[in-house]
């Protein structure tokens, strides 16, 4: 399957009523890709459901690929604020705690939208190098460092990337795999426990010298 477009290769809207009308876009894209999946969907079926002509939608996006693109960077926006909201909120619990309802913030906002991530991954292996994953990783790296250095836990910098890269991997991996399973295969808290255990284990060889990480 042959790419036609690189990320941000796009006409972008300047004035209110066109960033109105590609928000629009965006929505109904990610509605039809959660239905159809990425290789069924079509621009027409997408301009329908936004209410536009199939010429409007072209202006902004050439492409079926530039659509699933934005779809996704849309999601992944929303991730981070939603982790970014979780962390805040969870700054006056225990550690143990704090990374549950860390997780549970991931596991909810993946949740909302389950068939999109199916058709994620229906479109990545052909759209590899479309995919600008960089700073979303580099962004969530930031993240999840700062969260474990305020709870001043970890002072080995070193030590902490490879541990954050596994916690990152791991949690994701779990949660697209809960969502693929279904709620009915799977119980959530018991899932949302035994990633919580399982990011405490990646951290408590990187506790400070004199340092106990607590469980509780």
């Amino acid at each position: 399957m042959q790419i036609h477009l690189k990320p941000g290769q796009r006409r972008q809207p300047k004035q209110l009523r066109s960033r109105l009308m590609v928000e629009t876009i965006v929505e109904a894209a990610g509605q039809i890709f959660a239905e159809s999946g990425y290789e069924l969907a079509t621009t027409n079926q997408i301009a329908e459901r936004a209410g536009i002509s199939i010429g409007s939608l072209y202006q902004y996006f050439p492409n079926k690929d530039s659509l699933i693109f934005e779809v996704q960077k849309t999601h992944r926006e929303e991730l981070l604020r939603s982790l970014k909201l979780a962390i805040a909120d969870s700054r006056h619990l225990s550690f143990r705690e704090a990374i549950k309802v860390v997780v549970h913030a991931s596991l909810d906002s993946h949740s909302k939208h389950p068939k999109l991530h199916a058709a994620f991954e229906e479109w990545i292996p052909f759209s590899t190098k479309l995919i600008d994953r960089t700073r979303f990783e580099e962004d969530m790296v930031l993240l999840i460092t700062d969260f474990l250095k305020e709870r001043q836990l970890v002072s080995d910098n070193a030590r902490l990337k490879p541990a954050v890269f596994v916690i990152m991997n791991m949690c994701r991996s779990v949660i697209h795999a809960f969502l693929y399973a279904g709620q009915a295969e799977c119980d959530r808290e018991e899932i949302v426990s035994h990633l919580t255990d399982s990011v405490l284990g990646c951290l408590r060889s990187l506790e400070s010298p004199g340092m106990e990480m607590s469980s509780d």
